[in-house]
């Protein structure tokens, strides 16, 4: 009776292991995935601005080795296209693995890897997904002031994206041709609802793409 309770226990044993083995390992311990990058340096001088993603609360979510992590310590650095947490200890600053990084959330933004300029991706800002998938490239790069000074400038970039087609949004003449076939529609939408993709181009373009999507176009 002991041997079999013992191989029963075994069997048993086995089990757990083998299930537990077919599930990414989510947890924050000290050796978690979460911590494994290299550490984070970057001296920058703030008076020439910051090449950090603007944001109140740098507090956010990220999918890492297939899991999600909940409410972190982040920052996204626009010049390099990183994300960076804090170790265990919150003492270093760590980069996370770019290829093992599928998306992340900070202060309300969620953000996806989409491999569209290179091998291994690049983040977007995830504006509206549906038949068309409306998307923000955030960028900081140095360039000079008016007083010849290097200083970081944000640049952001609009993509619509359908199928494989991905359509850049630079002016207004591109949001009507998202649909050509309608294109007195979406110009007469411009016109009532006021909007300017000059004053405000995310709102402009959330706005067409979801008045194409309601109408089924």
């Amino acid at each position: 009776m002991f041997s079999f309770r013992l191989f029963t226990l075994f069997i048993f044993s086995c089990f757990l292991i083998s299930a537990r083995a077919g599930q990414p390992a989510d947890t924050l311990q000290q050796n978690s995935l979460l911590f494994n990058g290299s550490e984070y340096i970057k001296p920058f001088n703030p008076q020439k601005g910051t090449p950090m993603f603007p944001t109140e609360n740098n507090r956010g979510d990220v999918q890492y080795y297939g899991n999600w992590y909940k409410n972190l310590d982040l920052l996204y650095d626009l010049e390099d296209d990183i994300v960076v947490t804090k170790d265990a200890q919150g003492l270093l600053k760590l980069k996370l693995i770019k290829e093992k990084l599928e998306a992340f959330t900070i202060d309300g933004h969620l953000f996806v890897k989409l491999k569209l300029l290179n091998a291994r991706g690049e983040f977007y800002e995830q504006l509206h997904k549906g038949k068309r998938n409306l998307m923000l490239q955030w960028e900081k790069k140095m360039e000079l002031d008016a007083q010849e000074m290097p200083v970081y400038v944000l640049r952001k970039t609009l993509f619509v994206m359908e199928g494989e087609k991905v359509m850049p949004l630079l002016r207004a003449d591109d949001l009507l041709n998202i649909n050509p076939e309608h294109f007195k529609e979406v110009k007469k939408t411009l016109r009532t609802q006021k909007l300017s993709f000059k004053k405000d181009p995310v709102k402009a373009s959330l706005s067409i793409v979801k008045f194409l999507e309601d109408k089924g176009w």
